[in-house]
């Protein structure tokens, strides 16, 4: 009976004369909202992914400031990343002065033992010398072969007064991340030079690279200090993506209640309509108390499906935006293609932000409804 139940009404409110047309208008409303509303999550969740990937691929996961370890904390260290087969590099980053003739900006340098492990994002670069951001290689204006002067005000050597130790260093290549931060203030370097340059043979980073999953794993299970997470070093970036994204979903569901408004309006409607069909399957022999249960669940049932339905769609449409790649973006842009990332989470948001909201107002649709209370034989009676 529940069946033919919900068979009924499905073909009351699509089909033939019976047709709820602003029912029908809601619940396309509610598919078009979980469809939106993930399609928005997973592009912009592919932009903030992107620019998440391209800075650790740069400064890494995070880093362990090594500057006031002992040296057998140092070699306790090195020894579990290599166990554990945690991709590495040691670091002396400072921060000084480059100039290139008239030309004079900050650089934090990063001095790094090539020796031991190269980061992808230098691989294949000429690293004999200086390799500039690309934004600050256009600010001092340094070309490939440019002699630029290094300058360490922190460090100082006593000449009849305390000067500043410099050192020439040749531009051998240039790396562009297309993250400003990054661009405009960094530079790497061999270890050798900058410990040349301090006279002191020694390191304070040991930066960490690659997936964060056995590097999540390594963290749990040792007790290193001072460790420095992206998140950390990002902190701002970090709480403006998490703002960026809670502010989206505000405004959709603010956008949502709108149809919730639809929704009342409709079913106030479909409800004053169906009576004397209700009438009807308690004639068939449906109490009225699972009548009405019924049709309170046909109601939740239709905005769930449609809920569901949306988000679907917003699935396949994201995974064919994602296999297709299609380049639709000016040459200045970094991302010339959309990109799509979205977890679990998204999707699960993606359908209950809308149904949770079509919930709530269909629930109150439907004690308006039953407050009303109807009795089945005065219907009939009126009909007959």
């Amino acid at each position: 009976m529940s069946l033919a139940f919900f068979k009924y009404f499905f073909q009351y409110v699509f089909k033939g004369h019976t047709r709820q047309r602003l029912i029908f208008l809601t619940i396309i409303g509610l598919l078009i909202s979980s469809f939106s509303l993930m399609v928005l999550q997973g592009i912009m969740g592919g932009l903030q992914n992107g620019l998440v990937k391209r800075s650790k691929n740069v400064i890494g996961q995070g880093y362990y400031d090594v500057s006031n370890y002992s040296r057998t904390e140092l070699s306790d260290l090195i020894k579990d990343l290599r166990y554990k087969k945690i991709q590495y590099v040691k670091e002396l980053e400072i921060e000084l002065m480059v100039q290139n003739g008239g030309y004079l900006a900050p650089l934090i340098i990063h001095g790094l033992d090539f020796d031991h492990m190269t980061p992808d994002f230098l691989k294949g670069r000429d690293i004999s010398g200086l390799v500039l951001g690309g934004q600050l290689a256009r600010d001092i204006s340094a070309f490939y072969n440019t002699d630029v002067t290094i300058t360490s005000p922190a460090h100082t050597t006593l000449l009849m007064r305390e000067v500043p130790r410099q050192s020439s260093i040749e531009v051998t290549d240039f790396f562009s991340s297309e993250l400003p931060e990054v661009d405009r203030i960094h530079g790497w370097v061999r270890l050798r030079f900058v410990q040349n340059l301090i006279r002191k043979k020694t390191f304070n980073r040991i930066r960490i690279y690659g997936n964060a999953s056995p590097i999540n794993d390594f963290l749990a299970s040792t007790n290193y200090k001072n460790y420095v997470s992206w998140d950390e070093m990002n902190a701002t970036l970090v709480w403006a993506l998490g703002l960026e994204t809670k502010v989206m979903l505000f405004l959709f569901t603010s956008m949502s209640f709108l149809i919730g408004i639809c929704i009342v309006s409709g079913y106030l409607i479909f409800y004053n309509k169906i009576k004397v069909d209700l009438a009807s399957f308690w004639i068939l022999g449906l109490s009225k108390k699972k009548a009405m249960k019924l049709i309170y669940i046909f109601g939740h049932l239709l905005t769930g499906v449609f809920s569901l339905l949306g988000v679907s769609l917003g699935l396949i449409f994201l995974k064919l935006l994602d296999s297709n790649q299609l380049v639709i973006m000016p040459e200045h842009f970094v991302e010339r293609n959309i990109p799509v990332n979205f977890e679990l989470r998204d999707i699960l948001l993606a359908f209950f932000v809308p149904y949770l909201i079509a919930y709530i107002f269909t629930k109150i649709t439907f004690n308006i409804f039953k407050k009303e209370d109807t009795s089945f034989i005065s219907l009939i009676k009126k009909v007959g």
